[in-house]
């Protein structure tokens, strides 16, 4: 299931994951490729500061680190902007941290806290609960 997208094309294409669904095989995230999709507002809404509207579609974003799985909604802890370089691409030069493309914040994989950059003293990305099934990549919704 490995797929790339050029920085034009329409983000909407991907996937839409509900709770219990499949997001992906994890060879999607080899080579520190992050892989992209979508979720409805009402299967994370137990999150702060989320928006109520339960069939709003937000972006969001898993990653691999040392054989396991981290996933966020794809937004700045700074400012709720997408964050990826290119779709898909998450991470620094030296693969240790996630960066946000536009303001430049650097965030620790596997919490999302936010180690330097604009982002509000104590701030991080919005963590998702996602499991790893033998190959495959589940979402779980809010993490707890």
């Amino acid at each position: 299931m490995n797929r790339t997208n050029s920085p034009s094309e329409d983000f909407s294409v991907d996937p839409l994951v509900h709770r219990g669904q499949i997001i992906c095989h994890s060879q999607a995230l080899e080579g520190y490729q992050g892989f992209r999709f979508r979720v409805l507002g009402g299967d994370v809404a137990p999150l702060i500061g989320m928006r109520s509207d339960p069939n709003c579609i937000l972006p969001a974003f898993v990653v691999k680190k040392n054989q396991q799985v981290f996933a966020y909604l794809n937004r700045c802890a700074h400012l709720p902007m997408e964050m990826d370089w290119l779709p898909g691409v998450f991470f620094d030069e030296n693969r240790t941290h996630l960066v946000c493309s536009t303001h430049h914040a650097v965030f620790e994989i596997d919490t999302g806290r936010c180690l330097e950059g604009p982002c509000p003293v104590g701030t991080g990305l919005i963590p998702l609960k996602v499991i790893l099934d033998g190959q495959m990549v589940l979402f779980q919704g809010a993490q707890s």
